[in-house]
């Protein structure tokens, strides 16, 4: 069906007459009652009743105008998305903590190479970035690996890298040595806001060895959370990505790695988006740009996945 035929119809009966509609149409009159004719012909029944004072719709004309404005909605919708996808867009989504290590690397890279692709980077939290990406917001996103990731996106896992505990400076972490899990029994935390898998993690992985799970406050701002743990209001658990992103944390804090504690990031990518030029090309990007941070053995503890390695050949 031509759909311009149901925005005539629609036009008709919003303005009661064909005649009206022509004009608001820049169409001739016989023109229109063409296309009329033609679009009752294909639906098989009269949509319109003539009389002297204009038109009205009849029961099925009613019918078809109130399924098609949302249709005609829906279309629209689609052809602006599909323009956005040709003129070059990519939205990306990256956690906080990978700023420096990443994400302004990956900017200037992607600005410099390709200057036709409007980019949109989106940082937050994990679970927020997750909704984003589910709702069609993001194109990429990076987040924690996921053992069972939604159907309609490809996940490639990238990097394995330490969680570690910081405190204020006379807690007197050693930022050579590990501590144990024990460590952490019963003890103030401030932590990003669940559901957040760092946090879950952590509190799991307590939970199950009969410790104490304590959080003092939660919060999803990065920068707060290592505010309140400097001012000594309880320790925070971080990725080690954090420590090349605020390079202030070694004179003002203290830290050390948590032994076994491992966060694996991954980047999911909307299957719906992945014939995009944009998205294909900030894809390659964003893989290099993260073997290059590996390479300059810039990142505490990080070691690539084999997905890594082998999509950024």
């Amino acid at each position: 069906m031509d759909l311009r035929l149901l925005e005539y119809m629609l036009r008709v009966a919003e303005l009661g007459s064909i005649n009206k509609a022509a004009v608001d149409l820049h169409l001739s009159q016989p023109t229109l009652s063409r296309h009329i004719v033609a679009l009752e012909h294909e639906m098989g029944t009269k949509l319109f009743t003539r009389n002297q004072g204009g038109v009205t719709l009849t029961e099925p004309g009613k019918l078809l105008a109130d399924r098609a404005r949302p249709l005609l909605r829906q279309h629209a919708i689609l052809k602006e998305q599909v323009g956005e996808m040709a003129a070059g867009q990519l939205a990306i989504g990256v956690p906080p903590s990978w700023q420096r290590v990443f994400t302004s690397p990956f900017v200037k890279t992607l600005v410099a190479q390709y200057p036709e692709i409007k980019l949109r980077v989106h940082e937050g939290v994990s679970n927020i970035l997750r909704d984003h990406l589910l709702a069609g917001i993001l194109d990429l996103c990076v987040i924690p690996f996921d053992p069972s990731p939604p159907t309609g996106f490809r996940q490639t896992p990238l990097v394995r890298e330490p969680l570690i505990l910081m405190g204020c400076a006379d807690k007197n972490l050693n930022s050579s040595q590990a501590i144990p899990l024990s460590y952490l029994n019963g003890e103030k935390l401030v932590l990003p806001g669940r559901p957040n898998v760092l946090s879950s993690q952590v509190e799991h992985m307590l939970k199950r060895k009969g410790m104490v799970f304590k959080v003092a406050v939660e919060t999803d701002t990065l920068g707060l959370c290592l505010d309140l743990a400097r001012e000594g209001i309880g320790y925070t658990i971080m990725p080690a990505c954090t420590l090349h992103d605020h390079a202030h944390i070694t004179d003002t804090m203290s830290w050390a790695p948590i032994q076994g504690l491992y966060l694996t990031w991954a980047l999911n990518e909307s299957l719906a988006r992945s014939h995009s030029q944009a998205v294909h090309e900030g894809r390659k990007v964003a893989l290099k740009t993260l073997a290059a941070s590996l390479e300059a053995k810039v990142w505490f503890g990080a070691e690539g996945m084999s997905g890594l390695l082998h999509a950024s050949d």
